[in-house]
């Protein structure tokens, strides 16, 4: 049954509205947001079938820009790259999916034509060399730390990689805004448009807990450069000293204090949750020094420890007064049936609209999942909240 939605796409100037289903997504994990749509396939259904009423014309093809909107707000500028036409009895139809701007960074080479390597550039201006050629923006909106000495881009390396490994040595998030940029920022500085009840707002509620993909310390080995910035200059050359006759040359001991400094560098996190031993350990990609391996350990322990902890609820609408629900923003959470009662982060949203009406699923996770700051009691709950149920009468007698 085909319905007018909240959700619509526009192509070329034209609007279109009425679908059998639609749905947007937007994830902290996928950086790029999505979106597909199922319609009624009026034209192909009216040159098929003699029975064929009509509706709204449907010729669309991959490749064009559109823009998606929900509520009349912009949410994605992108390109529709997957049609999918399907003839079935009765009647046909077709689904319509692409993805924002962004996803040419997940697809594509960073820089074919060079150079391999970025030298003495901060975060922002390395994302924004390998974006540009794409026509993308770059909003940086926290202090991204010292430059990097060297920010290599590897053969064949994917856009997103390049920029990705460059963010995790910074414990920065990277995302899309949906309508042409990649942002910098850090987690749950806005907060979301109301909280989520259970009894209350909340439809339904499902979560997946799991410790399959967390570890009990991670570890980032990487290598840094210059002595680990230790070094402090050019050794003094003697020009009149004469070599040294065999007899008197000294076994070397290896390298030196700063010389080790300046070659390896450990970060080293540790997840208090997990009892049993269960080490990783990642390469760095990026040249790091001790102070990126450490934040790119503890970026790796907090994303893994997030990602084993998902609480779905779902929603009416796509929205509250107006504003939308949009990822990385926080909202307090009272559910009982979950045990969680305090602020969580808002990582997944999914705007659907079907047959069932308009609705939103709303994916949240522990609050420090993407951030640097503390825990402290982020993990904890606050006090569960109790109805008063009203004063008793104690003079009252039974009726």
């Amino acid at each position: 049954m085909t319905r007018k939605s909240g959700i619509s796409l526009r192509v070329a100037g034209v609007v279109y509205d009425q679908w059998t289903s639609a749905e947007v997504t937007r994830d902290l994990k996928d950086f790029s947001g999505s979106f597909n749509f199922v319609l009624r396939d009026s034209k192909r259904s009216l040159s098929t079938f003699d029975y064929a009423t009509g509706g709204a014309i449907t010729d669309i093809r991959p490749g064009p820009e559109c823009d998606v909107l929900i509520n009349g707000i912009v949410v994605l500028k992108g390109s529709i790259e997957n049609v999918r036409p399907e003839i079935h009895e009765g009647g046909t139809s077709v689904e319509i999916s692409g993805r924002d701007n962004t996803g040419d960074l997940i697809d594509c080479a960073a820089l074919t034509d060079g150079p391999s390597e970025f030298r003495n550039v901060k975060l922002e201006e390395a994302v924004k060399r390998i974006a540009e050629p794409f026509g993308l923006g770059v909003r940086s909106e926290i202090d991204t730390g010292e430059p990097f000495t060297r920010y290599g881009l590897d053969l064949a390396e994917t856009a997103f990689s390049a920029i990705e490994k460059g963010a995790r040595s910074r414990h920065a998030l990277i995302l899309s805004d949906g309508v042409g940029n990649v942002v910098i920022t850090r987690t749950g500085k806005k907060r979301a448009p109301a909280d989520l009840r259970l009894p209350g707002n909340v439809l339904a509620s499902s979560a997946s807990y799991s410790h399959q993909g967390r570890y009990s310390k991670t570890y980032v080995r990487g290598q840094g450069e210059k002595a680990g910035k230790a070094r402090s200059g050019s050794a003094a050359l003697d020009k009149t000293a004469e070599p040294l006759a065999p007899g008197d040359r000294q076994a070397s001991s290896g390298a030196t204090e700063m010389e080790r400094k300046g070659t390896a560098a450990t970060g080293i996190a540790t997840d208090d949750e997990i009892a049993r031993y269960r080490p990783i350990v990642h390469l760095a990609r990026s040249k790091a020094d001790a102070t990126a391996a450490q934040d790119e350990a503890d970026w790796r322990m907090r994303t893994a420890r997030g990602e084993s902890e998902e609480v779905t609820f779902t929603v009416k609408g796509f929205g509250v007064n107006g504003e939308l629900w949009r990822v990385n923003e926080m909202a307090y959470v009272s559910d009982a049936f979950q045990g969680i009662e305090r602020d969580m982060l808002v990582a997944r949203v999914t705007n659907r609209s079907d047959e069932a009406g308009d609705v939103s699923e709303l994916t949240v996770t522990s609050p420090e999942a993407f951030d640097a700051e503390p825990t402290g009691k982020r993990r904890t709950n606050r006090t569960r909240r109790k109805t008063a149920a009203g004063s008793l009468d104690t003079t009252a007698k039974g009726l």
